[in-house]
């Protein structure tokens, strides 16, 4: 994720828009429009105010809030990124966020954090804290391995669950 640029004050947003919590749409309460574009990735509602682009699901946490997210990022539960409803954002650090997102389509094993080392012939199962690499188990056991992972992931990220 790039760089995060700072919120507009809270009592500027509450001035030009309307957020429902429960829909999760963001209304411009000058124009009547809801925020429906997406980015040119075609993931992420952007809204326009002030003559700049902003990412629509940092204003509904703002005003849904009242809390500014500063440089963390709002992190979608059931990674919808489209969900803007209250209930479905939260606010992640950049290591905190990663621990929600989709499988990478080179994974062999079905789950993060569980590889197959072709060189020993054994599973390793790791999880990454505060950008250091901590092995979890190493051995014949792909439960075992699948095991240590889930409770480290309780143990280091209790929140995501």
């Amino acid at each position: 994720m790039g760089f995060l640029r700072p919120l507009p004050p809270l009592e500027l947003l509450e001035k030009h828009f309307r957020y429902s919590p429960y829909t999760g749409e963001l209304k411009n309460w000058n124009s009547g429009n809801i925020a429906r574009r997406l980015d040119s990735k075609g993931v992420y509602i952007q809204v326009d105010f002030q003559d700049k682009v902003w990412q629509a699901h940092r204003i509904c946490y703002y005003l849904g809030t009242k809390e500014n997210p500063g440089i963390l990022q709002i992190d979608h539960r059931d990674r919808v990124t489209t969900n803007n409803r209250l209930n479905n954002l939260r606010l992640k650090t950049n290591g905190e966020q990663q621990q929600n997102t989709k499988l990478r389509s080179c994974n062999k094993s079905g789950i993060k954090g569980i590889c197959w080392d072709k060189k020993s012939k054994k599973w390793v199962a790791y999880i990454t804290v505060k950008k250091q690499k901590i092995k979890l188990y190493y051995g014949d056991s792909y439960d075992d391995a699948v095991e240590a992972r889930k409770k480290a992931e309780k143990k280091y990220y209790p929140d995501m669950y």
